[in-house]
Parts: C-alpha cells; structure tokens; sequence
C-alpha cells in the first residue's frame, strides 16, 4: 500500500487550500465480510477530492480479474 499512500500525499500537496493535515485521516477504508470495500468519510471534503480518493482506492484494493 505504499503507492496508494503516496498517491493520496500527491492529493493533499496539490490540493492544500481544501485539505487541512493528512487527507489519510478524512477517510477509513474497511473491508465487509463478503470481500469488498467500504469508504467511509470521517470529515468533510470537497466533491472532486472524494472522487480522486475514491478512484485510488478502487484501483488499489479492489483487486481486477480478467
């Protein structure tokens, strides 16, 4: 998950008028027991930075099958 870290640092340094401290503590990413994830929003948030988040974490923990 260190990319997904690093991706999320990139959010908050090109964003740091609407992201006050770590962005990794406006969200928790929780697993359910059929295997998929749950993001939950701690803080509030602009709309387009959600969606950024959002993608990363679908790209990083929702695995892909072919």
């Amino acid at each position: 998950m260190d990319e997904f870290n690093k991706e999320i640092e990139l959010i908050e340094k090109k964003n740091p008028s609407e992201v006050n401290g770590p962005l990794s503590s406006y969200f928790t990413v929780t697993q359910r027991e059929n295997g998929s994830y749950r993001l939950t929003w701690e803080k509030n948030v602009s709309t387009h930075i959600r969606h950024k988040v959002a993608a990363l974490v679908k790209k990083h923990y929702v695995a892909t099958t072919l």
